[in-house]
């Protein structure tokens, strides 16, 4: 009598689930367009027909293309990219700035094409005093400045001032600070503290937002999660500093070039197509079927009106 195979043999294994790939498309292009509540509710429909329960055999690929915008509803996107695919996949044909490289944090994988970039965490706030919508980077490094500028001007004018007269030290440095604050003060008093707490508030936020996004991935260590978005907020000077894939990479951040991902022709192709037409368009998308895949990739019929007979090249506005 022959043998009952054991438990953990090839006889006993259930048959390997085909992996579903999804793919959304997250591309603004649009004047004054960004990641904002109505993103949100555009995503959520788009993600509605995709079952949770099916989360663990499906990957989710995000073509993204955004200046930023609410870092808030960066967080809630990135969430519910998570809550339907337990991998995820970020694609940057261009740029993902500010609240978009938040929600890049909650990629598995990060495809950058040649000259992409992602930026610093940072927030926009709006300014009423002035009429204006303010980085809140620049607003708390405006402080670090004059700090940094008063104390240049109290140690180098102290040793200046030391050599010239017959002053102490301590006379000379205490001359000097009192001669920097007297320089400073009128542009000290433009500065609205509320407006400096909020920012340094909402910086901290976007950090914790991100921190919370990279732990969903299966991957990560930690304390990757703790140190990437406090770099990604403290290490570079502008609102508008390109980080490169090499700096990603650098950053520890799982960056592939997008020459690796399957349908990185696809991808390229929308990105062109949408951007010369000035379009924004959130949607889950369907690939023409000899895309030349071995997965299986799938815009949820049910999720989308095909776009132009699965053409993803013929974009349509969704308005935001």
């Amino acid at each position: 009598m022959s043998a009952a195979p054991a438990s953990g043999s090839v006889e006993n294994q259930e048959p390997a689930r085909e992996r579903k790939v999804v793919i959304l498309a997250l591309l603004q292009h649009g004047p004054q367009t960004s990641i904002n509540r109505q993103t949100v509710e555009l995503i959520r429909k788009a993600l509605q027909p995709l079952d949770p329960a099916t989360k663990d055999s499906t990957t989710l690929d995000v073509w993204l293309e955004s200046p930023g915008g609410d870092g808030d509803c960066a967080y809630k996107i990135g969430l519910m990219l998570r809550s339907v695919a337990s991998h995820i996949r970020i694609v940057v044909p261009d740029y993902a700035k500010s609240a978009a490289t938040l929600l890049s944090l909650v990629g598995d994988e990060i495809y950058m094409a040649p000259g992409a970039e992602l930026g610093p965490l940072d927030a926009q706030i709006g300014y009423e005093q002035e009429g204006i919508t303010i980085s809140a980077l620049d607003r708390t490094r405006s402080i670090d400045d004059l700090v940094t500028t008063a104390m240049d001007i109290a140690i180098g004018g102290g040793a200046t001032v030391l050599q010239a007269t017959q002053l102490s030290r301590s006379e000379s440095l205490t001359a000097m600070l009192d001669f920097a604050a007297k320089f400073l003060q009128p542009v000290v008093a433009k500065l609205d503290p509320t407006m400096l707490h909020w920012s340094n508030t909402l910086l901290r936020v976007a950090v914790e937002y991100g921190r919370r996004l990279m732990l969903t991935r299966n991957d990560c260590p930690p304390e990757l999660a703790r140190t990437v978005p406090r770099q990604l907020m403290e290490d570079y000077p502008t609102h508008g500093y390109v980080i490169s894939i090499d700096q990603a990479k650098e950053l520890g951040l799982p960056v592939k070039p997008l020459a690796e991902y399957e349908f990185a022709e696809h991808a390229e192709k929308l990105y062109v197509s949408t951007y010369s037409k000035g379009l924004n368009l959130t949607d889950v998308i369907q690939l023409p079927p000899d895309s030349g895949s071995s997965v299986n990739a799938t815009g949820e019929d049910e999720a989308t009106d095909e776009i132009q007979d699965s053409d993803p090249t013929e974009p349509r506005n969704d308005g935001a």
